[in-house]
């Protein structure tokens, strides 16, 4: 039975919400940390992005046979790791979303990933429907069905195919999300602290490798748990106690065992890809690539690329999460509709500078004004739930 507000309740809803909404320290407290912002991470999210967005247009878009027509040789054969991008993300990912739970409660926490992730989703699933629809065939195809599944970011759940196969990489992280929001949770009723949190998941990660995987359970802890992409998680979560610390031996064991679980998972992944590409993966170059993230991970940590901490990076990571979103399907029908009538390395060049720029726009314009509706939207919800259980 739903509770029936008076007259005076409802004047006394829109009243509140009214002056929450309008009120800058209110935004300021509830969607932002009072931490300073490394803007070197912003560079490396940049950069990250940009060895995917290469490996997809060098490499993946000829090498899958069916998303492009164009073959750069050798050079794209140079690039075929640049996926391991993703992987710095993740451990960028376990840094950053470990620093701004500081002091969060779980509503503060899911009100803050959906503002910052939903609304540049939406416009670039739509934008990507749109371009598919109007010149993706007869390579590329999509349905009003896809699309509203999409805009969930859980379409795997449903058994719909992504619009664009990058989305992969946020079902990850949702799960991880997830993860954080149990924590917080288990926080609060039981005073579980993040060392503890820590402890356990490397624990189960550890525990899987030497575990009969095809065993049904062992299959959805893994699942639930993350376990496949764990180390590079608490990874991230361990550099961030390192950055807010002393760095001890136990940070130099939980890294370790966090190399070895990635040498691992790399091990497996390197059968799948030589299976899916029908090309040779090094296990050397791969691992060697992740202690590269590692290390300049530590050195952020210790204050060492304090140099590079310049506010002008700031728009670089702004604009690195429309640019992975939008810049595979879409530079892959511009590929396909051009590459008779253009040199490919031109078209390779103009179409990653266009890539840059809508994202650009995006992150600089669009997203600004689509967060702050979200926000104003969730504050209505918000208040609306808070008065209604004050006066249940």
């Amino acid at each position: 039975m739903f509770f029936m507000y008076n007259l005076l309740d409802i004047i006394k809803l829109f009243i509140d919400s009214y002056l929450i909404v309008r009120s800058n320290s209110y935004n300021k407290s509830f969607y932002m940390t009072n931490q300073k912002r490394l803007y070197q991470i912003d560079l490396f999210r940049f950069i990250a992005a940009m060895s995917v967005l290469l490996h997809h247009y060098l490499f993946r878009g000829y090498a899958e046979g069916n998303m492009s027509n164009i073959d750069f040789g050798e050079i794209g054969q140079f690039f075929k790791y640049g996926y391991l991008g993703v992987d710095f993300f993740f451990i960028l990912s376990g840094f950053v979303i470990s620093l701004s739970i500081k002091g969060n409660s779980l509503s503060k926490f899911l009100f803050s990933r959906i503002t910052r992730l939903y609304p540049v989703y939406w416009l670039c699933v739509i934008l990507t429907f749109l371009v598919i629809l109007i010149f993706g065939a007869p390579r590329y195809f999509v349905t009003l069905k896809q699309l509203l599944f999409n805009l969930t970011m859980f379409q795997d759940y449903f058994g719909v195919d992504s619009i664009d196969g990058v989305y992969w990489s946020l079902v990850i992280e949702m799960r991880f999300y997830i993860m954080i929001a149990l924590f917080l949770i288990a926080n609060k009723l039981k005073k579980i602290n993040i060392n503890t949190f820590i402890y356990i998941w490397i624990l189960l990660s550890i525990f899987i490798v030497f575990l009969n995987q095809e065993i049904f359970l062992l299959r959805v802890i893994k699942y639930i748990f993350i376990l496949e992409w764990s180390s590079y998680f608490i990874a991230g979560m361990v550099f961030l106690q390192i950055f807010n610390g002393v760095f001890k031996l136990k940070h130099v064991l939980l890294l370790s065992i966090c190399l070895f679980l990635s040498y691992y998972n790399l091990n497996v992944r390197k059968e799948e890809f030589e299976i899916f590409y029908q090309v040779p993966h090094s296990i050397t170059i791969k691992f060697t690539t992740v202690v590269i993230f590692f290390i300049l991970m530590f050195l952020i940590s210790k204050g060492k690329l304090n140099f590079l901490n310049s506010p002008k990076l700031l728009q670089l990571g702004l604009l690195t999460y429309p640019l992975y979103l939008i810049h595979q399907i879409i530079g892959f029908i511009i590929f396909n509709n051009l590459s008779d009538k253009v040199n490919k390395y031109t078209l390779l060049f103009s179409t990653t500078i266009i890539m840059i720029l809508v994202s650009y726009v995006i992150s600089k314009k669009i997203d600004p004004l689509l967060s702050s509706l979200l926000r104003k939207k969730l504050d209505l919800i918000y208040v609306w739930f808070k008065l209604r259980k004050s006066n249940v």
